[in-house]
């Protein structure tokens, strides 16, 4: 273990990212130190002899960094340490202003280089602090010097050029030794980040081929099960009973659901992979609405639930998007809003622009809606919102897959719901061209 590995906290040193960070900001906060130590080197070497106020705001500043690093090896917490080094840099560089010619006083350029490590590492709440506090300090240097509060300087007017161009090299010092860490640093964790991705993507690859093969081991004797199964229900010779018919129903429908299941897994994998291609072209509204609509009729009218199509003009608007997700996301919207209605209730279509470049499609149901505290689970994969009950059939990949679909299309896709009114779901599809049907 290095000195700079002894600064990161024990707790993150096994997460690449945190513990290239940490190392990063221990650097830095070392570098300040060794080069304030230069700097008393280097003056010492130019006047000959330090007062002992000298050696004693040298050695805070030498130490302050030191302390902050520490604090943050301690507690892991770098917001703790970057506030001690930076207000600490504060209160050292505006003491030796205070003491050397207030507003005019050669330290300070240390000002700025505290400032910049501030913005290098901490969070915009410390650095709008830090800059208030840095500006209080610069204030009362300057109410010090035109009110007469000022001390004599304890440097000579002979030694001031000297001391000043120790003081500049030194905060520039600062500055760019701080930045080549950040560089570096931040070049680790990139390279980090690209071999995270990299795994990443191997691991997707590596599940959706391990899909399409379960897939087909499951299919094989799946469409086995059921053709056997449609076959005993279908023998004129050894007709069933009506319990045995309805058991045999049982086990289609299952057998069906877990056929559409692993459908819906494979496209969710080739979505996750890259692997589902589009075929983005201008659609016309009309045409994807009207057969989602017929396609869903039947089972609306089995469920006694009213279709309402709203679309009006907007119906004839022309879109970007591939034909049949379209089809494939409307229809799931309004298999959802059949499916999770109360008897007698309506399903509506309609249509608005949404800002300039884009057109939203609305489905609207009257059913029970969703709670507050359940919102955030409607679009998590597996999330099987309102079937717990487990009359209504559903693996909770339809929104999911949904969202996906539409995103790659370039489009957006919300929902809104009131618990125990109903909920209106809709996508945004970028418009293809002008609309001469509004005008």
């Amino acid at each position: 273990m290095d000195v700079i590995d002894w600064f990161v906290p024990p707790a993150v040193r096994d997460d690449p990212r945190k513990n290239t960070r940490h190392r990063g900001i221990a650097k830095s906060l070392l570098t300040i130190s060794v080069v304030v130590s230069l700097m008393l080197v280097g003056l010492i070497v130019a006047r000959g002899h330090l007062l002992a106020v000298e050696y004693a705001l040298f050695a805070a500043g030498i130490f302050t960094p030191v302390l902050g690093a520490i604090l943050i090896r301690a507690t892991g917490d770098i917001t703790l340490g970057l506030v001690v080094a930076n207000f600490g840099g504060v209160l050292i560089i505006g003491v030796w202003a205070f003491l050397t010619g207030g507003i005019i006083s050669i330290a300070l350029p240390g000002f700025l280089a505290n400032l910049a490590m501030q913005s290098t590492f901490g969070n915009a709440a410390i650095l709008l602090v830090t800059g208030v506090a840095l500006a209080a300090a610069l204030v009362f240097l300057y109410l010090a010097t035109v009110m007469g509060w000022l001390p004599a300087s304890f440097i000579a007017a002979a030694d001031a050029p000297g001391v000043m161009l120790t003081s500049m090299l030194g905060s520039a010092g600062m500055v760019v030794l701080a930045g080549v860490v950040v560089a570096r640093d931040r070049a680790r964790v990139k390279a980090h980040l690209v071999k995270a991705q990299h795994a990443a993507e191997q691991s997707s690859r590596a599940k959706a081929v391990f899909l399409r093969s379960i897939s087909h081991e499951f299919r094989a004797p799946l469409d086995a099960v059921l053709g056997l199964a449609q076959r005993i229900g279908a023998d004129p010779e050894h007709p069933l009973s009506e319990e045995q018919q309805k058991q045999l129903g049982g086990i289609l429908t299952a057998g069906l659901y877990l056929g559409d299941l692993l459908t819906q897994v494979l496209e969710m994998s080739r979505a996750e992979t890259g692997e589902l291609s589009l075929n983005i072209e201008p659609v016309l509204t009309e045409q994807v609405i009207a057969p989602c609509l017929s396609i869903i009729e039947p089972e609306a009218q089995k469920r006694g639930i009213a279709l309402i199509n709203e679309c009006g003009a907007h119906a004839g608007w022309v879109v970007w998007a591939d034909r049949i997700v379209a089809k494939q996301v409307l229809l799931s919207l309004l298999s959802n809003a059949v499916k999770f209605n109360r008897v007698g209730g309506t399903v509506t279509v309609s249509c608005q622009p949404a800002g300039t470049a884009y057109l939203r499609i609305v489905v609207a149901d009257t059913g029970v809606g969703i709670s507050s505290a359940r919102k955030h689970e409607l679009f998590e994969p597996f999330s099987r919102l309102g079937l717990e009950e487990g009359t209504i059939q559903g693996a909770g990949l339809g929104l999911v897959m949904s969202k996906r679909l539409i995103e790659r299309m370039r489009g957006h896709i919300g929902f809104e719901s009131i618990e125990g009114i109903g909920s209106s779901f809709w996508v945004e599809l970028p418009l293809a061209e002008a609309n001469p049907a509004s005008d």
